[in-house]
């Protein structure tokens, strides 16, 4: 039987660029994590995205196994293989900003005992000069030239301990009860651990407990439609944003053209294939992205576009969020 024209452009045209579009959306933040390794530090980037990237793409593939569809398998493979290595890469930052914190502690520590035991040692040489009183030109000179010593390690200890100070270092790193830094756990650990317990749980489920194949599809299909929910709160806070300040600087052209492409061909993809758990996700993430470009149109940008990777929501939706990853390029 031959496809018609509208069946190949919905069912193979529309998720073959929908695949396309979701790789490219998920290798988005790839530059922004090679820097921050370069650096050692995790700096301003948000790794929770990734964590739920790793649940997000689990669940596609295990519903592309359901109902046996290569299309959405290969548009979440790459990204769950990609996810893995993001959140090793964030654990390993986060440590490593840990062990800043700690060293930067313990260093403060040290030069704050090291001038209380110089001003220590400079009241003790006044204090014995002025007992001995006038035991000539040498002895005053001596008093005089360790006077001077120490205060001049007082002064580069003040200027160590302000350097110190104002050193930038990540403020995404743990700490336990007495605000001292744990270097044993980072908080994306845990976050990545219960997404992938999350989805293990789910997937034993509906492998275990007799049941049938729609029930299958259904809740799979529910789960992961109700993981992606939580990236919409992104680009909802975007769009509240700029209608409350009347600047649309913080929408950036081409992440939202990725995600209302990629949102777009999975929803024409969904059409084609009659699946309402692809058609509802992805159409919301298309009437996002519709009206982000309205606003980005009709509201005035006052500040600067930066270039901001993002962070994928499913195979046709991606969030951004400029507080993450406002160092990045696209």
């Amino acid at each position: 039987m031959m496809l018609t024209t509208q069946e190949i452009i919905l069912e193979y045209v529309c998720p073959l660029l929908g695949c396309i579009f979701a790789n490219m959306m998920f290798a988005a933040p790839y530059k922004a994590v090679r820097e921050a390794l370069a650096k050692g530090t995790l700096g301003s980037l948000n790794p929770t995205p990734w964590a739920a990237m790793t649940g997000n793409c689990s669940g596609w593939i295990a519903y592309s196994y359901l109902i046996k569809n290569q299309f959405l398998f290969w548009a979440n493979a790459p990204g769950l293989l990609l996810s893995v290595w993001l959140n090793m890469s964030a654990v390993k930052l986060q440590y490593c900003d840990n062990l800043h914190k700690l060293a930067k502690t313990n260093l403060l520590l040290a030069l704050e005992k090291k001038e209380i035991y110089l001003r220590q040692s400079m009241n003790g040489i006044g204090t014995t000069s002025s007992s001995r009183g006038d035991g000539g030109p040498h002895e005053s000179f001596d008093d005089n030239k360790d006077t001077v010593e120490a205060q001049q390690q007082s002064e580069v200890i003040e200027a160590f301990k302000k350097l110190i100070s104002e050193a930038s270092v990540s403020d995404n790193t743990a700490t336990d009860n007495n605000n001292n830094c744990n270097v044993q756990t980072s908080p994306h650990e845990k976050k990545v651990v219960a997404i992938v317990f999350l989805w293990l749980t789910i997937v034993s489920l509906v492998s275990f407990i007799k049941m049938t194949q729609s029930q299958r599809e259904f809740i799979v299909g529910l789960a992961v439609n109700l993981n992606l929910l939580f990236f919409y709160g992104a680009p909802l806070t975007t769009i509240f944003t700029v209608l409350k300040t009347r600047d649309s600087s913080s929408i950036h052209w081409w992440t939202m053209l990725l995600n209302t492409a990629c949102a777009f061909f999975f929803t024409g993809f969904g059409i084609g294939t009659n699946d309402y758990f692809i058609i509802v996700i992805n159409g919301l993430g298309v009437v996002l992205g519709v009206i982000q470009s309205i606003l980005r149109m009709v509201v005035p940008c006052k500040g600067s576009v930066e270039s901001l990777p993002v962070s994928c929501s499913d195979e046709g939706t991606i969030e951004k969020k400029e507080s993450d990853f406002k160092d990045a390029n696209v």
